[in-house]
């Protein structure tokens, strides 16, 4: 009785990973993007490659109400159902924004998980400095932790006044969406 668990357990694990191999994750993302669509965000001159259990989306060109927002080099998109994340590197931002922020992040990580299904946690890293976000998907509440560089403090004043200074020294954003 306890073999027949066991080994039927094991053949429904290797289905799921299966099923996650082999589904399209292109149709995935095209999905995605149609549905980023109705936010006025669109996504063009990406070069995609399914890799297996993850997607990956090279040189993608961001727009926000027509206008060039930021050019993306690389992204890793991994969608298990239960733990989904998405990595993406070398972001440019538009000149537009220089007035505001430095225009180059490192590195930008967000993950889900059904663990904790109403929050949405990132990682963000760049000559802006270390950030660390959560969205609150229930409330629409965005929180951002930022640790800024010595870049920021230096010629972003007029940004970092728009945050609260905790009192270990990082500024904090919160806004209701």
């Amino acid at each position: 009785m306890v073999k027949k668990t066991v080994v039927g357990i094991v053949y429904f694990i290797f289905f799921i990973f299966m099923l996650i191999y082999f589904i399209s994750k292109v149709d995935m993302y095209y999905f995605l993007e149609d549905r980023l669509d109705s936010y006025n965000v669109i996504i063009s001159d990406e070069k995609l490659a399914d890799n297996g259990f993850t997607l990956s989306v090279e040189n993608a060109s961001v727009y926000f109400d027509s206008i060039e927002s930021a050019k993306v080099s690389n992204a890793k998109i991994a969608i298990f159902g239960f733990y989904n994340f998405i990595n993406i590197n070398d972001i440019t931002l538009a000149s537009v924004a220089k007035s505001f922020i430095p225009l180059h992040i490192d590195r930008l990580d967000i993950k889900y998980s059904v663990f904790n299904p109403f929050v949405v946690y990132g990682y963000s890293s760049g000559q802006f400095g270390k950030a660390k976000l959560s969205f609150n998907i229930q409330d629409n509440k965005l929180h951002i932790d930022l640790k800024p560089s010595d870049n920021m403090l230096k010629n972003y004043k007029t940004t970092l006044k728009g945050l609260k200074k905790s009192n270990d020294g990082e500024f904090v954003y919160d806004k209701t969406l």
